[in-house]
């Protein structure tokens, strides 16, 4: 075809990926996740085990996270491609149909390998924000007001940020939405190596209603039937480790009935 040899998604688009998906979303997770509660460990000390029994790197988690990878992978691209192909990209969103403005036909509406690409990607990033959100044991939610000018109030702001939202929000999907447009501002300085993104993300983002249906319903499909497998998972193949989350939960609950 007419596209053949050319790769679908945009090098600096993927180059983006190792901030926004693998970068401080991560990082929080890292400080702040913990598997058990303080008590529990202290009491329990053979909880340790998993490290030198190496449960997290055994060959049936690392099956265990390839087969999810494929899943999401096969669904992230095939519930994503037939949407936007033969024409289901040629909607308006802000502009045009839904704004109720005359437009010519094909005037921006459609899309072409860098629109298509660029759309597919994203849920990508989508995605991997969402696992992270949902893998982590320890949701760091802070406090409201994060600042304030009585003294006496309790830490200071530092310690009253929400860190979790903090790292799936600003710096994951609103940075990544900021990145396509200085992408595409860079690019119309003229002619250079990001001359060809020049628009792209209006048409994904501006002018399209099919892309932000595609971005709630792909992750969310994908995410389903990550949390089901983990389920089954869970429930019939559990580790040592996840039994002590049960055990420290049912215990917890007992000690703080609601």
């Amino acid at each position: 075809s007419l596209h053949s040899g050319n790769p679908l998604y945009d090098s600096w688009i993927i180059a983006v990926f190792n901030f926004v998906g693998a970068s401080l979303p991560v990082v929080f997770m890292a400080i702040f996740d913990r598997d058990l509660p303080r008590e529990y460990i202290l009491q329990n000390p053979e909880v340790y085990k998993s490290g030198p029994c190496n449960e997290y790197l055994s060959v049936r988690m690392t099956l265990r996270w390839a087969f999810i990878t494929i899943i999401q992978v096969l669904v992230i691209y095939h519930f994503s491609a037939p949407a936007l192909q033969l024409g289901g990209g040629a909607t308006s969103a802000f502009k045009g149909l839904m704004g109720n403005f005359d437009r010519e036909v094909g005037d921006g509406e459609g899309g072409d390998m860098k629109v298509f690409g660029t759309t597919i990607y994203s849920q990508l990033i989508f995605v991997v924000t969402m696992k992270a959100l949902y893998e982590t044991k320890s949701l760091i939610h802070g406090e409201f007001p994060t600042f304030t000018c009585r003294r006496g109030k309790g830490e200071g702001w530092p310690h009253r940020l929400g860190y979790t939202w903090i790292g799936v929000s600003w710096f994951s999907i609103i940075f990544y939405i900021w990145f396509l447009y200085m992408y595409m501002l860079i690019g119309r300085r003229g002619v250079g190596t990001f001359f060809s993104f020049i628009y792209v993300t209006p048409h994904v983002l501006n002018m399209r209603s099919i892309t932000w249906m595609v971005s709630i319903l792909v992750p969310t499909i994908a995410c389903i039937l990550d949390v089901a497998g983990k389920l089954y998972s869970n429930l019939y193949y559990p580790t040592q480790s996840q039994i002590h989350a049960e055990i420290a939960a049912k215990e917890g609950t007992q000690k703080n009935p609601a």
